[in-house]
């Protein structure tokens, strides 16, 4: 059976979101997740717009990206036949399900290649 060397299995993106008093008082918090960056990018714009909730909350929103999150995963076939996954979110980067212990070392090997990742 042929596979793709690397097939993304999951994503995920969150969206935290502060509601504050004109005093600058937290007077509640909300968390959106959505399955893709479409939905996320979509999803902060509905919910910034969103006065119904802000009036529920007594407050303004504020979108607190600091806060948000993400995470993909990728299912990663070596060329030696094995399996394993490989999980990105905001602050690492890990490797699982590996059966082979030069696995490790060959996604390191490649992620030093990524620009992006340095």
């Amino acid at each position: 059976m042929t596979h793709n060397p690397v097939e993304k299995t999951r994503e995920a993106y969150t969206a935290r979101f502060i509601y504050e008093s004109e005093a600058a008082e937290n007077t509640g918090y909300s968390v959106e997740r959505f399955n893709t960056i479409a939905g996320f990018n979509t999803g902060v714009g509905l919910v910034m717009a969103n006065t119904a909730m802000a009036t529920a909350h007594n407050g303004t929103t504020i979108h607190d990206p600091d806060e948000d999150g993400f995470s993909a995963t990728l299912k990663c076939h070596d060329p030696n036949g094995e399996i394993y996954s490989v999980t990105f979110t905001r602050d690492q980067i890990s490797i699982s399900s590996y059966p082979d212990d030069a696995i490790p070392g060959k996604a390191g090997t490649w992620a030093d290649t990524v620009t992006a990742l340095a």
